[in-house]
């Protein structure tokens, strides 16, 4: 009796560990949107670029059809196009006398907004053409599926092309451009969205705040999404200033571990960091990388960054060779965790919580 009684003081004076965001790893894909290159440019570019065709070589089934399979890591390019105009007639369309879009998307393009695709002019295929509609397509499925894993999404701004391309280069993004791009996704997912002040809450710092009480319980971001601005320098520096701890930002951003704004980080090479990925994963950070970022390397080699990736603990780890996808199944290798989840308990954290 004394036993049981022991056993019962201690369930109930020292609660289970919390089920958080961090305890988990995710795969998914990388630049999400991408439909396959049309065929003239394919050939195109086999005359006067075949390393750029060699990177260009893979694309995605449709966001929808990504989340159905159990993906809940995605992302997405935006091109800056405030006034319209400026992309509904690619370049590359237009010399090789190609038809790439109907008159409805053509339509679409044309309007002001932000437009998603890889290379524009080039590589402008897209499941989704602009931001408004990838993330439209994003809520409805939540909304059918509303006990969903949160889904993170990264989003990277686009603000420069080949040098090949004659076209006016994309418009850089300033500061009323990022606060288009904020509202823009508040407006869509409102209280399904996970932001950067409600993980603050009533800490000093966003760094405190994950450092001293870690992330939210997993129930209450069921249902929601995480969005990750994969900033270079110069645009993290735009995004960031006069938001400290990202107040009032709409997306979370990689920056120095010692700033206040720290909370999730971007290390796509899980090789060469990975200790250092080991050492913010046991800080309570969050952790970004890719499993795959060279189409030319071998199985093998891909294999040896894949399990880098796994052994790291990065939450969220990226592919163009999950199982499914076209490039998976056109080479025989796949990354996926056993019984072909995308899903599972980090290995770092030690806990097994169901999924």
């Amino acid at each position: 009796m004394r036993l049981i009684h022991l056993m019962f003081f201690l369930l109930v004076i020292i609660p289970a560990a919390a089920d958080s965001l961090n305890n988990y790893q995710m795969i998914g894909s990388h630049n999400s949107y991408k439909k396959p290159l049309p065929a003239e440019v394919k050939a195109y570019l086999k005359k006067t670029s075949p390393s750029l065709l060699a990177k260009l070589s893979y694309s995605h089934p449709s966001l929808i059809e990504q989340l159905d399979a159990g993906l809940r890591q995605l992302e997405i390019d935006v091109v800056n196009d405030p006034q319209g105009q400026q992309y509904d007639r690619p370049e590359l369309e237009t010399l090789l006398h190609g038809n790439w879009f109907s008159k409805e998307q053509r339509a679409s393009l044309s309007r002001p907004g932000f437009k998603v695709m890889h290379i524009p002019h080039v590589d402008a295929m897209s499941h989704c053409l602009t931001f408004t509609g990838c993330a439209e397509q994003l809520i409805a499925w939540s909304h059918q599926n509303p006990k969903h894993l949160p889904i993170t999404v990264l989003v990277n701004a686009k603000e420069s092309q080949p040098n090949f391309l004659t076209h006016t280069p994309p418009l850089m993004f300033e500061d009323a451009d990022y606060a288009r791009l904020d509202s823009e996704i508040k407006a869509i997912f409102g209280n399904k969205l996970i932001t950067p002040d409600s993980v603050k809450g009533d800490y000093a710092t966003l760094r405190n705040a994950i450092v001293e009480s870690g992330w939210p319980a997993l129930k209450t971001l069921r249902g929601k999404f995480l969005f990750i601005f994969d900033a270079n320098p110069q645009q993290r520096e735009k995004y960031i200033h006069g938001h400290p701890s990202l107040e009032g930002r709409s997306m979370f951003v990689s920056v120095p571990q010692q700033w206040d704004e720290a909370a999730i980080f971007i290390r796509n090479n899980p090789v060469e960091s990975y200790q250092e990925i080991r050492s913010l994963v046991h800080a309570g950070f969050l952790v970004r990388t890719r499993a795959d970022a060279n189409l030319k390397e071998s199985s093998e080699q891909m294999a040896l960054r894949r399990e880098a990736a796994y052994t790291s603990g990065a939450h969220f780890i990226s592919s163009d060779f999950y199982l499914g996808a076209p490039l998976a199944k056109q080479r025989g290798y796949a990354v996926s965790f056993k019984k072909q989840s995308f899903v599972r308990p980090n290995p770092i954290q030690h806990n097994n919580f169901a999924y």
